[in-house]
């Protein structure tokens, strides 16, 4: 139609001159010059472009209800562009636009890859003058049309409900990449989600556990008011690794609570382990600092639940004599129980018979 009637005269943007022909094959683009100056554009367009083939690949692979193996994916993006290199190829990822076509056309597998590769490598060599009239708008309705099936909007709706930090990174990125494009809502995508991971471990949860009752079982006393705290115990669980990011805030957190319960003659500081699964050497330092804080108060710090490679680093740094390996217990309960028959008879009572004003 736009042959027929010239609509490109109208002002219909079309395709026009298509280069004929395959690159040919050349090595002159190795130099070392070369890769010092294009190294950190190399690096960017390296992340941004598995990113997005990622980010592609994992929408469609949910969609469909099949497994992908990201090791895979870098490996066959990195054969991609290594083999391409040599043919004065553009860097090369998995696109949405073109994978959000090849998905809506039905295909199942990698042949269809294949097939489209030759049928484009045929174009090139032949048909490219057929399409020399072709509106850029039919292209544009093509991959509008192809993408709109990947926009998940009940995605969004339940990322509302289960977790706003999720909601607010899917919001921004892509804002972001309707706004600057998809490279570049990509990377901020990429650099939203490291922030936040960084501030997730720096800042992780902890708590102070009371026991539920005659049982054997101790929860958070901020969700479970009426579990029971012992004067003279304090119960704390550190629900993350313990290394140099979150140190700062493992030692204020101790210190924080120590402090509220000196009034009721604190003697006895159980950490639950439990969740520590990684110790590094920052850690280790945390850990002795505070052993070395409550010895100077008269607390006594025991260690419940510690997983095997924890009590490894402890050993071998130390920190297991210098804890006393009494201190050490499978739970939480055997720590109380312990405290209980022999450690209470040793404290002072509460309340004496002899108080006086004087």
């Amino acid at each position: 139609l736009t042959y027929a009637f010239s609509f490109h005269e109208l002002g219909v943007s079309i395709v026009g001159d298509i280069p004929e022909g395959l690159p040919s094959f050349g090595t002159e683009f190795i130099s070392i010059a070369n890769l010092k100056l294009l190294f950190p554009v190399i690096l960017v367009i390296s992340l941004v472009s598995y990113m997005e083939s990622i980010a592609v690949a994992k929408a469609v692979a949910k969609k469909e209800g099949y497994r992908i193996d990201p090791n895979q994916e870098l490996v066959a993006l990195g054969s991609a562009n290594i083999g391409g290199a040599f043919f004065q190829s553009f860097p090369t990822t998995g696109g949405f636009s073109r994978t959000a076509v090849n998905a809506q056309s039905g295909a199942n597998s990698t042949v269809a890859s294949v097939i489209s590769a030759a049928i484009v490598g045929l174009t090139v060599l032949f048909l490219t003058p057929l399409f020399y009239y072709l509106p850029k708008a039919v292209l544009a309705a093509i991959i509008v049309v192809a993408v709109a099936g990947l926009f998940n909007y009940r995605e969004m709706v339940h990322l509302w409900k289960t977790d706003r930090k999720d909601f607010s990174m899917l919001a921004v990125t892509f804002l972001a990449t309707l706004i600057l494009g998809i490279e570049e809502g990509i990377g901020i995508g990429v650099l939203l989600s490291l922030v936040l991971v960084i501030y997730s471990s720096t800042f992780p949860h902890s708590a102070e556990l009371g026991r539920l009752g005659d049982t054997d079982k101790f929860r958070n006393v901020e969700r479970y008011k009426n579990a029971i705290i012992e004067p003279e115990m304090l119960i704390f669980r550190f629900d993350a690794s313990l290394y140099f990011a979150n140190t700062d805030h493992f030692t204020n957190r101790v210190n924080e609570l120590v402090g509220k319960r000196e009034e009721d003659s604190l003697a006895i500081f159980i950490l639950d382990a439990s969740a520590i699964n990684y110790i590094d050497s920052t850690g280790i330092h945390a850990l002795e600092k505070i052993c070395e804080t409550l010895k100077k108060k008269n607390v006594t710090l025991m260690i419940a639940a510690a997983i095997g490679p924890v009590r490894d680093k402890l050993k071998r740094t130390g920190m297991t004599e210098k804890i006393g390996e009494e201190n050490f217990f499978f739970d939480i309960d055997d720590a109380v129980q312990y405290c209980l028959e022999n450690v209470r008879s040793h404290l002072p009572d509460r309340f004496s018979p002899l108080q006086t004003n004087l």
